[in-house]
């Protein structure tokens, strides 16, 4: 199936010319890695290609921390987090009479003049019509998304870009929700730079060059927690030794990943760590962060956010992880992630989560955090193997 797909958006490219990548909120070095392939991809391909970063709603800087993060990546500086979706209004004006000399305008408050000489013939209002343009974009393609509700705003205010224009979804997620015109969900897949990096070999792969194979290999080795996680598969080395042998950067790529780690990111796991709590029954580690153990760590939202990581890569003996954030106003903050097949958003859909990663969510309770830890056991107390 996937092969027939691969086969539509590579028949799909030969025809477009304006494509938007867009890359998920809040995302992964797999999906910053892959969708800076597909951009290099497609400029290969002599497309116009926008690369954009929707940043949600109360959420800012992110792109800022990301571009930072990942400043050794090629063209991480060419994703943009502000984007118009809106049509344009044309002024066509029929040159058939007269070619025209000099196009000027002039901008006063509530007005717009537009001063148009003609080489030979005066024009006429006959000669002017107007219309509203296409939207800027004939093909988007969505690279790690599991569904377009997770843009937020950026979708609830512009649900007509998406209706209308052919969506290109790329993910290896079984919880994407296959909204796309071309649904390329490769769920063998360790993560979403496999994916690319099979459209890629099946289009041309004398397109791959240096550069994206280094953007390639630091989605797969991001995404695998460097080849270590359970879903590694053996294609996952293959593809990232070949890869390594078009001139990645691997090095480079796990030294700015795992060789980085700040003092307060250090400092706030220490003080996780020395409170941890581990339920066998439920395989699962919990830990928490007070505001004043943020405040003492000096830790930055970043530092917070990879928390999870850190439970999963160095708590491998648990199949759960449950990270809760205390927030002002008797609200917490969760990070959930288990490598146990549970349907997360249907155990956590009234809380409206958002993934990170695959089967890893985010979202708030409006409850302290020890309420708030309950609630979480509770709901998935009855969803985990031999414990029912």
């Amino acid at each position: 199936m996937t092969q027939e797909v691969s086969q539509q958006i590579i028949e799909k490219l030969g025809k477009i010319t304006n494509v938007l990548v867009i890359i998920p909120p809040q995302a992964t070095g797999d999906q910053i890695g892959a969708s800076l392939a597909v951009f290099e991809f497609l400029k290969k391909l002599e497309k116009e290609v926008v690369v954009f970063y929707p940043e949600l709603s109360g959420v800012s800087d992110t792109l800022q921390i990301i571009q930072k993060r990942f400043d050794f990546l090629p063209n991480v500086n060419k994703i943009i987090n502000h984007l118009n979706f809106s049509k344009s209004f044309v002024i066509d004006l029929n040159t058939t009479k007269s070619e025209v000399e000099e196009l000027s305008y002039k901008k006063e408050t509530g007005k717009l003049s537009i001063y148009i000489k003609p080489g030979k013939e005066q024009f006429t209002p006959s000669d002017v019509t107007f219309r509203n343009s296409d939207f800027p974009f004939e093909l988007i393609i969505t690279v790690g998304l599991n569904s377009l509700d997770q843009l937020g705003t950026n979708y609830d205010k512009n649900t007509e870009v998406f209706f209308e224009t052919p969506i290109v979804n790329i993910d290896y997620k079984t919880s994407n929700e296959n909204y796309g015109h071309y649904n390329l969900i490769e769920i063998a897949a360790s993560s979403v730079s496999e994916v690319v990096l099979d459209l890629i070999n099946k289009y041309e792969a004398t397109l791959l060059d240096e550069s994206m194979a280094t953007q390639l290999l630091t989605g797969i080795i991001s995404e695998t927690n460097s080849f270590q996680h359970v879903r590694t598969t053996p294609q996952s080395f293959l593809k990232a030794s070949q890869l390594i042998s078009l001139g990645a950067h691997q090095q480079e790529i796990i030294n700015s990943l795992y060789k980085t780690k700040s003092i307060g990111l250090l400092k706030l796991w220490g003080r996780i760590l020395a409170r941890l709590k581990n339920l066998e029954n439920l395989m699962m580690v919990i830990g928490v962060a007070q505001n004043t153990d943020i405040e003492k760590s000096e830790a930055t939202n970043e530092d917070i956010s990879t928390i999870i990581k850190e439970m999963i890569n160095q708590l491998q003996f648990a199949k759960v992880f449950l990270f809760l954030r205390e927030l002002p106003d008797q609200t917490t903050e969760v990070y959930f992630a288990t490598s146990l097949p549970l349907h997360l958003s249907q155990i956590f859909a009234s809380f409206k989560p958002k993934f990170l990663a695959l089967q890893m969510v985010k979202f708030n309770i409006v409850a302290p955090l020890a309420e708030s830890e309950k609630i979480i056991i509770d709901r998935i107390k009855n969803e985990i193997p031999n414990n029912k």
